[in-house]
């Protein structure tokens, strides 16, 4: 079929890590370490397929602002990135034993933040900041905790495909506010808007990607599998935020270390 040829071309020509040939094997590991990486391989695919809408929707508000041609593109790139992780978790799912996740799951395709009452620009940076830099960035930070635990090659080769790409995502933001940083150097006024978004935006994603531990006594095959537990979440973005993000934001003037101290769900 002509669409499946000129996908499979389109992934081959953006593929940064080449597939191994590793296969997994289940007999090497306890049981109940396998089911409990299968169910995280079969929610990272939900999760993966609903950040396409995402990214989706970050590209349309982005070529709305007037940006260039190059972010432009490179937006639109990392919702494909994202289309393909999901069918590549989805993968994983497969091999670690569970039937082929159905796409879209129940959760339904993912929204993102309109911000009706500041202008296109600062609407397309807002969420640029939040999906990339924040978000992103951390994810970038739990994958590389993820690879760094893991032992089984066949998932390391799984793990280190989307981490390539995760790494450009969480860098996309900086380079994104870089070609905008003579605009808003002119407008004292969005970088202190933007300021004030950041104390609710940090307070959010702290919300969304801290998590209850699991219930149950880790083993060292979790950790062969690249298992990191939820109840780590809260500590991976905290670190980030604060040695990374917050102060990597301070070079485009925003207030950002004072933002993420003080970060708030107050308006």
């Amino acid at each position: 079929m002509q669409l499946a040829s000129e996908y499979r071309a389109l992934r081959a020509s953006l593929q940064r890590v080449e597939d191994d040939g590793a296969v997994f094997a289940a007999e090497a590991y306890d049981p109940a370490a396998v089911a409990r990486a299968r169910t995280v391989w079969t929610t990272r695919t939900q999760n993966e397929y609903r950040s396409t809408f995402v990214f989706s929707a970050l590209a349309s508000q982005v070529l709305a602002a007037g940006a260039s041609v190059e972010a432009s593109a490179v937006t639109l790139r990392m919702a494909q990135d994202e289309l393909v992780h999901a069918e590549r978790c989805a993968d994983v799912s497969v091999a670690l034993g569970a039937p082929r996740p159905v796409l879209p799951g129940a959760a339904g395709p993912a929204g993102i933040a309109t911000h009706t009452k500041v202008s296109r620009e600062e609407c397309a940076l807002r969420n640029v900041v939040y999906t990339t830099c924040i978000t992103e960035m951390t994810a970038v930070a739990y994958l590389t905790l993820s690879l760094e635990r893991a032992r089984d090659r066949y998932l390391r080769n799984a793990i280190r495909a989307p981490l390539a790409d995760e790494t450009l995502h969480g860098r996309f933001g900086f380079l994104y506010l870089e070609s905008w940083d003579a605009w808003l150097r002119a407008r004292p006024e969005v970088r202190a808007s933007l300021t004030r978004y950041l104390r609710f935006a940090f307070a959010v994603a702290e919300r969304e990607l801290s998590q209850a531990p699991k219930a149950f006594a880790r083993t060292a095959d979790d950790d062969a599998l690249g298992d990191v537990d939820p109840g780590e979440m809260g500590e991976i973005y905290r670190n980030t935020m604060e040695h990374a993000v917050a102060p990597g934001l301070e070079r485009f003037g925003l207030d950002a270390e004072a933002a993420y101290r003080t970060r708030t769900f107050a308006p």
